[in-house]
């Protein structure tokens, strides 16, 4: 219960260093994978302030994403595994405090919930 109070207090109030979004946020195989210093699943997901990074795929941030809740549209330059180059896409990361990182890239499903890697 503390750990729960000590998360929701950590996400309401923006964990931040400089108003930036501090530390990294996952999916349990994400977090998993940060401890351990590599990927080896598909269900790899971790979103930093800089972007977003998944087993395969990734975007960058043209900007630092802010430790605000609600919704923030990030212009990024995207890339995956087995495309040439990269694209730019228009990322929206939404804080939904409690209920975590929710991420939305053009073309594909929502990825969420994304939970403080603590």
């Amino acid at each position: 219960m503390a750990r729960s109070a000590a998360l929701f207090s950590l996400v309401l109030a923006g964990p931040a260093a400089g108003g930036v979004l501090a530390g990294s946020w996952g999916n349990d195989v994400g977090c998993a994978g940060l401890k351990v210093g590599y990927q080896d699943s598909d269900a790899y997901i971790v979103l930093t302030a800089e972007g977003i990074e998944t087993y395969g795929s990734g975007c960058r941030f043209a900007q630092q994403l802010k430790p605000v809740l609600g919704e923030q549209s990030l212009i990024s330059t995207c890339s995956a595994e087995g495309e040439a180059g990269t694209t730019v896409e228009t990322v929206v990361v939404t804080n939904k405090g409690e209920d975590g990182f929710f991420i939305t890239i053009p073309g594909l499903e929502e990825i969420g919930p994304l939970q403080s890697c603590l």
